[in-house]
């Protein structure tokens, strides 16, 4: 098993804390210290910001709310997660 997890590589597991980060943390962290740029020149509705509500909405099964962050966010997770798919695929050992 530790053989398995050692060949998935770097891409893959940063990814998937990517994902993980923005579904545990990302509506939660509405109001607090920002490190974005748009947000923080006084703009708002950066859709940076809304990309990751939206994943964490959209973790939280509340699909109305993560349409609502950004559009995109659907379609986002798909694709992060086919790569996540396509990475270990492609460096799993052949027996």
């Amino acid at each position: 098993m530790r053989n398995y997890l050692s060949n998935i590589p770097r891409e893959a597991w940063l990814w998937t804390a990517g994902l993980v980060g923005l579904a545990v943390l990302a509506p939660v962290i509405d109001g607090s210290i920002t490190l974005c740029i748009p947000t923080l020149l006084g703009f708002d509705g950066c859709l940076g910001c809304g990309l990751g509500r939206s994943i964490g909405h959209l973790a939280r099964g509340q699909m109305g709310e993560s349409w609502a962050a950004n559009p995109l966010g659907i379609p986002a997770v798909l694709i992060i997660s086919a790569r996540i798919v396509q990475l270990v695929r492609l460096r799993r050992p052949i027996s």
